[in-house]
């Protein structure tokens, strides 16, 4: 078997965090979220399972008829040729239900359903992804892992501004970006009621070097329509509210306004990815299931060779996963997981290839969850890697920003 050495990448991934002279992106998925626990230790975000069970409870309380429809859509999902197998996840559902709405006429039937009855499902699912992100504020916890995130954005005067690109709807980032005082640039213009325009992801270079710039890629419980008199609808920022009207999980075309946010935050993606050579780009709680995101990625990895991609993944991924099959044919594309690695395309499992001193045990002290101790000679020692769950890599983000200062 082969083995990656836990040191060695833990070494590689301080020094590329290090760094002031490149551009870094981050990719934050619903894993960072649902790693945050309340005081009874409960997750304060439901994870995207957990969601799907939420949803289908609000379709049910608006009728049975409605829960048939509904398993109907789900199967239609499921049995798409081309898709992998397992369970719809409710942002296939949610688009599948919008793409269906945008397509009928008044008597027009799909999945058993009406289109009234089809946009009241709809209506039930985003409000119910919009109020299990909005917790009740009792339960926030003082400190979050998205300050140590926070904190190390602002530790350090950056060539480039760091981007943060994140699927999640929930506040959490905005939170710790404003409790650290960290300027925040996210593409909407104006005082009163600030208004997103389509052209501001492609010119997001303009705002001082200080400013992070942070993408809602689908949607967020700030958002929401707004029309002023005489003029055509837009999406505005606000205060978090539970309507849900602009969650985003699809770039499907089922209503071109919904769609540009999403399509305009993807060629920002593209173009922070594809501007530099040098660029890095870490994910963390992102799993690799939106195919749109992996289409930018995979791309940027095949034309630029010097990008580099680090996925901390909270689980090993399956042997036939998409990040696997990529990761083997890229070089520049490295997956850090509990129980293995893929570095330069070699899959191998965590163990030490040197003796370990207290140096080193101080170093994977965070990263690394080792039978490893300073008195043992031995160079066999194993153990978990840890940074994939966010709440360990917010304590190593701190260990940095500490160093710095």
């Amino acid at each position: 078997m082969n083995y990656q050495d836990p040191r060695r990448e833990v070494e590689k991934l301080r020094d590329h965090l290090a760094s002031n002279e490149r551009p870094i992106a981050f990719l934050i998925g619903a894993g960072a979220s649902c790693a945050v626990r309340d005081a009874e230790d409960k997750a304060l975000i439901p994870a995207v399972a957990s969601l799907g069970d939420i949803c289908a409870q609000a379709v049910t309380a608006i009728g049975d008829e409605y829960v048939a429809i509904y398993k109907a859509v789900t199967s239609q999902i499921e049995a798409t040729p081309d898709r992998a197998t397992g369970a719809a996840n409710i942002e296939e559902t949610l688009s599948a239900v919008r793409l269906a709405i945008a397509a009928m006429g008044d008597t027009d039937t799909i999945a058993g359903g009406t289109k009234a009855q089809l946009t009241a499902i709809e209506a039930a699912v985003r409000a119910a992804i919009a109020d299990a992100v909005l917790p009740e504020e009792a339960r926030i916890p003082a400190e979050l892992p998205q300050h140590a995130l926070a904190r190390w954005i602002r530790q350090a005067d950056r060539r480039f501004p760091v981007e943060i690109f994140t699927t999640n709807y929930d506040t959490l980032l905005e939170r710790a970006l404003e409790d650290e005082r960290v300027p925040v640039f996210d593409g909407f213009t104006g005082g009163r009621t600030p208004f997103f325009l389509s052209a501001t992801p492609t010119v997001a270079d303009e705002p001082g070097r200080g400013w992070t710039r942070l993408w809602k890629i689908h949607g967020s419980v700030t958002w929401r329509w707004h029309q002023p008199a005489g003029q055509r609808p837009r999406i505005v920022r606000g205060p978090e509210h539970a309507g849900g009207e602009l969650i985003l999980p699809s770039v499907h075309k089922y209503d071109e306004s919904r769609r540009q946010p999403y399509a305009s935050m993807l060629d920002r993606l593209g173009k922070v990815l594809s501007d530099r050579e040098d660029t890095l780009v870490v994910t963390i709680g992102f799993g690799f299931g939106d195919e749109h995101l992996n289409a930018v990625i995979f791309d940027a990895l095949d034309a630029r060779p010097r990008l580099s991609v680090i996925a901390l993944q909270h689980s090993d991924p399956a042997a036939d996963h998409e990040l696997v099959r990529r990761a083997g044919r890229h070089p520049n594309l490295t997956v850090y997981s509990p129980g293995q690695a893929i570095v330069g395309s070699r899959v191998g499992g965590w163990q030490l290839q040197e003796p370990v001193d207290e140096k080193t045990a101080a170093l994977l002290d965070i990263p690394f969850d080792s039978d490893a101790k300073p008195e043992k000679d031995d160079i066999a020692a194993t153990g978990r890697f840890r940074l994939g769950d966010f709440r360990w890599l917010a304590r190593f983000l701190d260990t940095l920003t500490r160093s710095h200062a």
